[in-house]
């Protein structure tokens, strides 16, 4: 979020502008401060006093201070405070109040009060005598100051206010703007989110999704098959067939849709009891499970696209067994699952390739689904800073894949 400042809010020239129609109306010299009494502004009219103080550093230190105290002040009391500076002049300060934010003050004065201060003249002087500038000029002119009435100080204070609450109304219009394209910086990008993701589910659509077979009569023949297997005493026929329309028919489900992880588990376990059975039980797979998988929801197809790889790549070239263990587990509030293989593992090129359009040629079989593509369903569903957040790999060392979600509950105990 944008931290506003009275120079981010309001154009320096607009200030400029307001604060020398004020002046001109009112004869009094004016300048804007930020809340610690920086100018923010050019001065207008200001006395040659003032300026000549304000042109040695000890005498600007001096003004920033008086600025930034009486700033405060009428910021904590919301209205115009009268106050006399450190060189013992009368000035006036409106705050510039925005959400509770107090961003600077509008000040102006520089004047002697009539009837009032003629008696504080020699303790006055007394003040500047004490700064470091030239006393003769300073002497000089201090007796230009102008005395002024006390009812035309209490009206430029009500004036400078109105002033002030002008500044603060061009400052909420521009913030209110600012938020308003913030919006609709972030819905552009929510849509452009959306967008990536219909293609990614798009481009899941399994192959079976393109046959013109009815799925019921696939599942049909399927079931037949199976009970004509168990009939004939080919159990390891009954199974493979069990497991592949287990698959077909997870496979059919809506692919933007989130599943309980323990769904997606039981569905790699009757693809790898395929696999188990193609590669005459060379698959060795482990599951330790340490979190409730039913409470645990991912997009569907997460896992299984990295258990193929595993196999495709790691493996069907080698010569020895694989053994692929799955570990799910609870870390610093997140749900991480990790996926160890002991297949032939990845050079650093193709590591560095896994989510780049090589990559996703690469990794894509079966399903279809890439890494990449797992990778922008994770982040879509829980954010950039989640996903497949570790993949290591070296030849002949195996691969480990990683990947962490928050945990639906929240703080973990």
């Amino acid at each position: 979020m944008t931290i506003f400042t009275l120079r981010n809010i309001v154009n320096v020239t607009v200030l400029q502008e307001i604060q020398e129609r004020f002046s001109e109306a009112t004869g009094f010299a004016v300048i804007i401060a930020d809340e610690l009494g920086i100018p923010v502004t050019k001065p207008s009219n200001f006395t040659s006093f003032c300026t000549n103080i304000r042109s040695s550093e000890q005498g600007s230190k001096c003004c920033i201070l008086s600025d930034r105290k009486v700033g405060q002040l009428a910021a904590q009391h919301g209205k115009p405070i009268v106050h006399h500076c450190h060189a013992g002049l009368v000035d006036i300060a409106a705050p510039l109040v925005l959400d509770g934010r107090h961003l600077g003050s509008v000040l102006c004065g520089q004047v002697l009060v009539d009837g009032h201060d003629e008696q504080r003249i020699e303790h006055i002087r007394d003040n500047f005598k004490q700064l470091l500038i030239d006393q003769d000029f300073l002497q000089k002119y201090f007796d230009e100051i102008k005395f002024v009435s006390k009812r035309r100080i209490e009206a430029a204070a009500e004036m400078l206010q109105l002033v002030a609450n002008y500044i603060i109304e061009i400052g909420a219009n521009h913030m209110a703007e600012q938020e308003l394209n913030e919006r609709n910086l972030k819905l552009a990008q929510e849509q452009q989110l959306r967008t990536q993701l219909e293609k990614l589910l798009q481009e899941t659509q399994l192959k079976v999704l393109q046959s013109q077979i009815n799925p019921h009569f696939l599942f049909n023949t399927l079931n037949t098959i199976s009970r004509l297997a168990y009939l004939e005493n080919a159990e390891q026929t009954q199974n493979v067939t069990y497991s592949l329309a287990k698959i077909m028919r997870y496979s059919l489900r809506n692919n933007d849709q989130m599943v309980t992880l323990k769904e997606e588990l039981d569905y790699i376990q009757n693809y790898v009891n395929i696999q188990q059975s193609r590669f005459r039980n060379r698959i060795h797979y482990h599951e330790n499970i340490e979190v409730n998988a039913e409470e645990i929801r991912i997009p569907i197809f997460t896992i299984q696209p990295i258990i193929e790889n595993a196999i495709i790549h790691g493996f069907e070239s080698h010569e020895n067994d694989i053994v692929i263990t799955l570990h799910c587990f609870l870390k610093d509030h997140q749900v991480q699952i990790d996926i160890y293989d002991t297949g032939i593992g990845m050079s650093e090129e193709t590591l560095a390739s896994l989510f780049s359009r090589q990559g996703r040629e690469r990794n894509s079989h079966t399903t279809g689904i890439g890494m990449n593509n797992v990778q922008k369903r994770l982040q879509y569903y829980f954010g950039e800073d989640n996903g497949i957040t570790g993949v290591e790999s070296k030849i002949g060392a195996g691969t480990i894949v990683r990947i962490s979600i928050p945990h639906p509950g929240g703080v973990i105990i």
